[in-house]
């Protein structure tokens, strides 16, 4: 980035972010109609990028926007942009082929007039690479603290990344108000979902498992690393559950895609006997390799 400025992709070219925009027609920003997901690059290379292109695929195509997002295609139309092509540019260009980097794909609805979610017919596709500075040794050893919001709930479309991302936001303020790293977030009856950024992997009387509820998101580091932990002769359940059972655990992490797994100490202020944080570091190299 010799400039200092940021290069993004927004609708079939690069631009540096002083010359990037989108109408104020949008309805990505006047309505949170739109979708994203975000994945890490390590030196260069985006990382589990299939798995991401996929569950935006499925979004897309729940919520009535174009749905051909595959790395062969793109903007609804095909023979459309290679999305790691788009990637390695963004990297390149923003001096990100050393170490951790941030990518974030966005796809917006554009200007798009009538109710209901109408077919997009200018929609806005953008993606951004940026510096990621993960979580220090320091931390990943010694946890992170949870607590449970109890402020709403989760919201019906949960199971996508849309861009209405404000309740998620606001949970996480209230842990950080609370001096804690996270929140836990719950559903409608009081169930244990996600947290406001990853999903909950736990683990009790020696059996991993990850909660069930239609009010999460369909984890990517989740399935890896569940996969993982199959491969080890570790099945992960899936089972309904509630905050009580993370108190009663003996292991919590917490996964996404940026940090990987990380080491939960205590829930609510009580704490875990068992971080793991050895396996959660083996769990990380498998997913970085």
């Amino acid at each position: 980035m010799p400039s200092g400025e940021m290069v993004l992709w927004l609708n079939g070219s690069y631009l540096p972010l002083s010359r990037a925009g989108i109408s104020p027609l949008d309805r990505g920003l006047l309505f949170g109609d739109g979708i994203f997901t975000t994945l890490r690059a390590q030196d260069g290379r985006p990382l589990h990028l299939r798995e991401h292109l996929q569950r935006l695929t499925a979004s897309a195509r729940a919520l009535n926007l174009p749905p051909d997002l595959g790395q062969a295609g793109g903007l609804g139309q095909a023979g459309g942009p290679d999305w790691p092509e788009i990637i390695a540019g963004l990297l390149e260009r923003n001096s990100l082929l050393r170490g951790p980097a941030r990518i974030k794909l966005l796809l917006t609805r554009g200007p798009a007039p009538g109710p209901g979610l109408p077919q997009a017919v200018r929609p806005t596709f953008m993606a951004l690479a940026e510096p990621y500075q993960p979580p220090s040794q320091a931390e990943y050893a010694s946890g992170w603290r949870l607590t449970v919001c109890r402020e709403g709930h989760a919201p019906p479309l949960a199971g996508h990344k849309t861009l209405n991302y404000l309740y998620h936001l606001l949970a996480r303020q209230r842990a950080l108000e609370a001096g804690c790293h996270e929140a836990v977030i719950l559903g409608p009856g009081g169930e244990l979902c996600e947290t406001s950024a990853g999903s909950l992997l736990v683990r009790s009387d020696g059996q991993w498992w990850t909660p069930e509820s239609p009010f999460l998101l369909p984890g990517v580091t989740i399935n890896l690393v569940s996969a993982l932990l199959a491969d080890m002769g570790q099945p992960v359940l899936k089972r309904p559950a509630r905050p009580e059972d993370l108190w009663r655990a003996e292991t919590v992490w917490v996964l996404g895609s940026l940090m990987g797994a990380m080491p939960v100490a205590e829930v609510d202020g009580r704490a875990l006997p068992a971080t793991l944080a050895d396996r959660a570091a083996l769990a990380r190299r498998g997913l970085f390799a």
